[in-house]
């Protein structure tokens, strides 16, 4: 695939026709950048698992799964989490290497009422350094994120996220726009922002798609296009999340 290629798959995704979700429906953090602010319900489990490719450049590409997230309800608003459980495959300039990544822990607390047309939510995670060589930053990895969303005449949400990290800190923000198609399909359109302390700044425009097949079972599709050099050239993803 290349840019061209990447970039119909996301005007495909972001013309498909967009979700009222069911009071009972999982609620996912994928896909996309922005999480959602709404916790699993207590004593309830929820995984969430995909597949990505990104290209990078032409010359290094990675390619990764499941990519596992496992979230658990400890109080009517609160969960803990583990994150980012998975293997990964990286070729770059003709080197290859694969193994598994760092896996991340953290909590999710959802501060507005249940019935606010703003809702939000903190996260707090540590990213811890279980990888191999390639997949890790050898430390332990503190971050802290504000999740919105806002329902009204149109609707809105996003995710800033700051985090430390041994390269410097780093700043990632994203602002979404979903769209319903009907009750159970809808899709979205995002810009991604990721600024690096001391490197500048990539931008990504994002694009995805979920189904909720049952209300405790949703697939997605999702695709980006880098919009400066600093960006990959397009990335894409499959995923499936499942509350049993």
């Amino acid at each position: 695939m290349n840019r061209f290629l990447a970039a119909g798959l996301f005007h495909a995704l972001a013309l498909a026709p967009g979700f009222a979700v069911h009071a009972q429906a999982i609620d996912t953090n994928r896909p996309g950048f922005s999480f959602t602010p709404g916790v699993v319900g207590k004593g309830t489990w929820q995984v969430e698992t995909a597949i990505d490719f990104v290209q990078n450049d032409s010359d290094s590409e990675t390619l990764s799964l499941p990519n596992a997230e496992i979230r658990y309800g400890t109080g009517e608003r609160v969960e803990v989490f583990v994150s980012s459980l998975g293997w990964a495959e990286d070729d770059s300039f003709g080197s290859k290497a694969s193994g598994l990544t760092d896996l991340a822990v953290g909590t999710k607390i959802a501060v507005s009422e249940p019935a606010a047309a703003t809702k939000t939510a903190v996260l707090l995670q540590l990213s811890l350094p279980t990888g191999d060589d390639r997949f890790t930053s050898d430390s332990v990895d503190p971050a802290v994120a504000f999740i919105w969303t806002h329902s009204g005449r149109f609707n809105l949400a996003g995710t800033a996220k700051l985090r430390d990290a041994p390269g410097g800190y780093r700043f990632d923000n994203g602002l979404k726009l979903p769209f319903a198609i009907d009750e159970r399909r809808s899709w979205f359109v995002e810009w991604e922002a990721n600024v690096r302390e001391g490197r500048g700044s990539s931008h990504w425009a994002n694009g995805g798609f979920q189904w909720l097949m049952q209300d405790n079972i949703q697939i997605d599709l999702n695709a980006g296009v880098g919009l400066n050099d600093r960006a990959g050239d397009y990335r894409f993803g499959v995923g499936f999340s499942i509350r049993p």
